[in-house]
């Protein structure tokens, strides 16, 4: 790692762990300037990030989203990005912050203990789709993990009030959440239909075959039906409520054991698309 882009991871960890303790003083404090200051931060450290992800791009000659450390800080981006992003169209989601943010940081420190070495794409293997691909790999994970923090948040509001502390009553409204966490689930399948669809179109170009059965492949595809599950539930029977709200923490959970540990322990085609 060049002495420039670990200068900048370390303060882009430092922002995010700044911007974590801010929102969650705010929260459970209810106090505006430190709520309005964690925002402020999660900016500066988006910016950061933005500069981490610059340097990387500029000494290795190609976008973030071959090596393991690469995907990891490009999504912790995204994921930040569709947190702000939605934060202005639906404020109340800016209350989830103190939720979100540690998360992100915690996706931070294992992109500071991956290893950094530079790999590349063999030129067969460059292609407009596998762009496509990833980038809505990566609109899939943040959008999933804004409505985890929606899904907490209802939770939280909907503990009995001799068991809540003060700082729960000011969450959004249970309504809300579950509301707000439906739409971002929604967003999410789609983007992962998209990821699955551009995926094979890709894996077409360079392997000769859209589908494939290849471990990385078929968990995608079962993450794809877990959500669908959840949608065609909320759609025909009005699942709402508590168990939904555990069933998408679960249903987030499964999908990181499925993205980000699965691939490294499987063996998977797609960790054979690396040349050094």
């Amino acid at each position: 790692m060049a002495d420039l882009e670990k200068a900048f991871l370390i303060l882009t960890i430092l922002g995010y762990a700044a911007s974590s303790v801010a929102l969650i003083v705010g929260t459970v404090f209810g106090s505006v300037r430190w709520q309005r200051l964690g925002m402020t931060l999660v900016w500066g450290s988006l910016l950061l990030n933005t500069a981490t992800i610059a340097v990387r791009w500029q000494n290795v000659g190609h976008g973030p989203y071959i090596s393991r450390y690469e995907v990891l800080l490009s999504n912790t981006w995204v994921a930040t990005a569709l947190y702000l992003f939605f934060s202005r169209v639906w404020p109340v989601v800016t209350i989830v912050g103190g939720a979100v943010m540690p998360i992100i940081l915690l996706g931070l420190g294992a992109v500071y203990l991956s290893p950094s070495e530079i790999v590349y794409l063999s030129p067969s293997q460059r292609s407009a789709w596998l762009i496509v691909h990833i980038a809505f790999a990566k609109l899939t994970s943040g959008a999933l993990l804004v409505a985890t923090g929606l899904s907490i948040a209802y939770l939280l509001k909907q503990r009995p009030a001799y068991g809540r502390c003060s700082w729960q009553d000011r969450l959004p409204a249970p309504e809300k959440c579950d509301d707000l966490s439906y739409k971002m689930t929604a967003c999410a399948f789609v983007f992962s239909s998209i990821m699955i669809i551009s995926g094979s179109i890709w894996g077409n170009q360079l392997w000769g075959r859209y589908w494939g059965w290849d471990p990385l492949e078929t968990w995608s595809l079962v993450v794809w039906l877990v959500y669908g599950l959840y949608l065609h539930l909320r759609i025909t029977y009005r699942f709402k409520g508590e168990m939904s709200a555990y069933f998408i923490i679960g249903a987030f959970l499964f999908t990181l054991v499925s993205f980000f540990v699965l691939p490294y322990i499987l063996d998977t085609i797609h960790n054979a698309y690396m040349v050094n």
